[in-house]
């Protein structure tokens, strides 16, 4: 077995050393280099031998590529995880990049630490939970501050995907509630229910005093950006990721092909996300409006194009959403200028679910239009309800006084 090569590399939090291995792909036999981080170099010192010492010290080096023993440490557990599951490019429920990237980030930061090196069966509930109250009442990291219970949330659930995984795979047993279900020492390690937060609705008046807020001949980006969200409950990675060949002119709909974050493209949420989105009428002549306005309006261009950038890459999310959006909203009154709270286009498809759940439009309608449901779900409702979401859509838009008249 390759013992694999440590290298520096500078990141974020600075310069960091990275551990680089090789294993068998089992889906195609295919040899793939893998990389874990092992620390900062400032942290473990600037030589190969100490950054070796620290990969053998976190059991990096250990591929799995043997047959786990009887009592498998939760490292072992999660490096089979990450190379089965997170890792794979086929089959059942294919993990988003982005979703990879957030559990990998977990496991590396706060669970293995923690419990890398404990034998996962002997690890209890009640160490668990005290373990996530630690972390909700002690400073943490360089913020000095304790996590969110949101972030626990984030945290509980990648260790028990570990766990479940290892279950699956027969790695360890699976034990069995009083329901007869297979269970973790994590899932009945209790915890507090998120955050508390409760995403800022825009009532459609509220909406209305946006747009205006925003129909200056310099907002127009951020004025269409505002209203193809409100109607159509995109989220903002999918707005962002849009071009113009993306939009279907005569079938009336916008095709989800891609997403757009953290500066780079993604594959979208899932494959279930990857569908089509109803257009209404109103909702077309604002777009081409738009396009008659944008310099970078070609079939191949970023619908939201970037001019800082020359049209090379899509407007910044947060940027738009910080520097228009928000303070059209404190005008709106949806917050107030003193909010320091989270607020930006994902907003707005939460306030479009609550104004068709209020105006009595079915629930399967709005979770096809917000495409909540599982993949086969959402392909049903896609063509069957295509003619009700327009109607929906059209319904708020109207509530909004945005008429297919809109110039």
């Amino acid at each position: 077995m390759a013992k694999g090569t440590v290298s520096k590399k500078m990141r974020a939090n600075g310069m960091t050393w990275i551990y680089r291995f090789q294993t068998t792909r089992p889906s195609d036999g295919v040899r793939v280099e893998n990389t874990r981080v092992i620390g900062l170099v400032k942290d473990i010192g600037s030589s190969a031998a100490v950054a070796w010492k620290e990969v053998g010290r976190l059991g990096l080096d250990n591929h799995l590529e043997r047959q786990l023993g009887n009592k498998p440490t939760f490292r072992e557990l999660a490096e089979h995880f990450r190379e089965h599951e997170l890792k794979k490019v086929s089959g059942v429920r294919v993990k988003a990049p982005e979703t990879v990237e957030t559990n990998e980030l977990l496991l590396d930061r706060w669970i293995l630490p923690r419990w890398g090196e404990k034998t996962a069966s002997e690890i209890k509930p009640l160490e668990i939970e005290s373990w996530f109250e630690t972390l909700t009442s002690t400073p943490q990291l360089k913020n000095k501050k304790p996590l969110a219970w949101s972030s626990i949330t984030k945290i509980k659930s990648a260790m028990a995907q570990v766990y479940k995984h290892a279950q699956r795979h027969e790695l360890i047993p699976a034990a069995i509630d009083k329901d007869g279900k297979p269970t973790n020492p994590v899932l009945l390690a209790r915890s507090e229910a998120g955050s508390g937060y409760e995403a800022a609705v825009v009532t459609p008046e509220q909406m209305m005093v946006i747009l205006r807020e925003l129909h200056t001949p310099d907002t127009r980006l951020e004025r269409t950006l505002a209203l193809l969200h409100a109607a159509t409950a995109l989220r903002p990675e999918e707005a962002f990721g849009l071009k113009w060949q993306d939009i279907d002119w005569q079938k009336g709909q916008i095709n989800i092909r891609r997403g757009w974050s953290k500066g780079k493209e993604t594959a979208g949420k899932n494959e279930g996300s990857m569908t089509q989105v109803a257009m209404h009428p109103a909702l077309s002549q604002a777009l081409k409006a738009w396009r008659r306005e944008s310099l970078y309006h070609r079939d191949s261009d970023w619908v939201f194009a970037s001019s800082k950038a020359k049209g090379k890459t899509p407007r910044s999310a947060g940027v738009a959403g910080q520097d228009y959006l928000r303070p059209a909203a404190v005008k709106a009154g949806v917050i107030l200028a003193r909010y320091r709270g989270r607020f930006g286009w994902h907003n707005l498809r939460h306030s479009l679910a609550t104004f068709l759940a209020a105006n009595e439009i079915s629930l399967s309608i709005i979770q096809s239009m917000l495409r909540q449901a599982k993949p086969t779900t959402t392909a049903i409702y896609t063509h069957r309800v295509n003619a009700a979401q327009m109607a929906a859509q059209g319904k708020f838009l109207d509530a909004i006084n945005v008429t297919s008249a809109v110039a």
